[in-house]
């Protein structure tokens, strides 16, 4: 799916994101020079509706910035900033801007107390969250489920990684808040757990193409008995695997973000994030082992992307999880066979 938008940001990301701008990422350096590039193209908005000064285009195609960010190994919150203010356009809640994050708010405790709701609790790994001006997330209050804006400033971090090195803090939550910063939906929101695996779906996606065409480019440069590597029939046999695994997973990736705001939401991000979850696993192996030594090296890109779609694989629900979810849906549908639970026209969020 080509669009203005995602050509502005291809021609962003490739200019910008290189390999010292990973490897300073990973020691701690915030991009903020790229970071003021992004917010000027205001790709971050690109998901907000139009009326609350959004981009206004399909949900799929803004959607599709994660992909590419993916496939740049992009060491910065954009996708998280994406979910987080359309996630607050459609409390009805102000769009802070600036770096923006997302988590799971399940294990947060919402009480009343005087004119302000008090809430507390602990929020585990959290996506760039020292990087971050507000974690956007969401918890129930009187039997309701209410979108929560936390200023960073006011929470205790504790500071960790991910594989790749990128920011995933733990955040204990015990404040005030006011009713600039707690919405009540007007209307059933998916869980930030379903959100974080659509947006680690896509970018895994993204990431594994990039992986892809790496195997590729290195399987012809690298000359082993006197012919490229890539004549190999078990190199050419690692190669189609991957691109079969890589086309499997963006392909559910991007049906699950065409779906966004759909009735069918539920059932396909869970089997886009179940599909990349497997994807993961052999397209990183075979990866690394075309490229042999070289793709462990310091020196060379392919860990960047690697470490990545690792750390992604269990963020947001690992494709245990999400495998578990369909299958419990399966099994409480009320149709007779399996097939026609997968090709219902409810289930699929098309019209009846």
């Amino acid at each position: 799916m080509d669009s203005m938008i995602h050509d502005m940001a291809e021609r962003l990301f490739r200019d910008h994101v290189t390999h010292r701008l990973r490897e300073d990422a990973a020691s701690g350096q915030f991009p903020e020079a790229l970071w003021m590039r992004i917010e000027e193209a205001g790709l971050a908005m690109a998901l907000v509706p139009e009326a609350a000064g959004g981009f206004g285009v399909l949900p799929g195609e803004a959607l599709g910035l994660v992909r590419i960010a993916g496939a740049h190994g992009l060491p910065l919150p954009l996708a998280e900033t994406l979910i987080a203010n359309a996630v607050l356009a459609g409390a009805n809640l102000a769009l802070p801007g600036g770096r923006l994050t997302i988590a799971e708010g399940e294990a947060l405790r919402l009480e009343r107390r005087g004119e302000k709701i008090h809430a507390s609790g602990h929020l585990a790994l959290v996506p760039f969250a020292r990087w971050a001006n507000r974690i956007v997330t969401n918890a129930v209050l009187d039997g309701a489920d209410h979108v929560l804006s936390l200023p960073v400033k006011e929470l205790a971090l504790d500071p960790a990684q991910d594989l790749a090195g990128m920011p995933r803090d733990d955040a204990e939550v015990d404040l005030a808040l006011t009713e600039a910063d707690v919405g009540v939906v007007s209307r059933p929101v998916e869980g930030m757990r379903a959100l974080g695996a659509l947006i680690r779906s896509l970018a895994i996606a993204g990431a594994m193409e990039t992986i892809l065409e790496m195997s590729v480019q290195y399987a012809n440069d690298r000359v082993q008995f006197g012919r490229p590597i890539g004549k190999f029939q078990t190199i050419q046999h690692y190669l189609a695997t991957m691109a079969g695994e890589t086309a499997a997973s963006r392909t559910a990736a991007e049906m699950a973000a065409s779906s966004y705001d759909t009735p069918a939401f539920a059932l396909t991000v869970a089997a886009a994030k179940a599909r990349a979850g497997e994807a993961v696993e052999k397209v990183g192996a075979l990866a690394h082992q075309i490229h042999g030594a070289l793709g462990y090296t310091q020196e060379h890109s392919l860990h960047h992307f690697t470490k990545r779609i690792w750390g992604w694989r269990d963020e947001f629900g690992t494709e245990l999880d999400w495998t578990g979810e369909l299958g419990r849906a399966a099994l409480s549908s009320p149709h007779d066979t399996f097939w026609h639970f997968i090709t219902d026209s409810a289930v699929q969020g098309a019209p009846a």
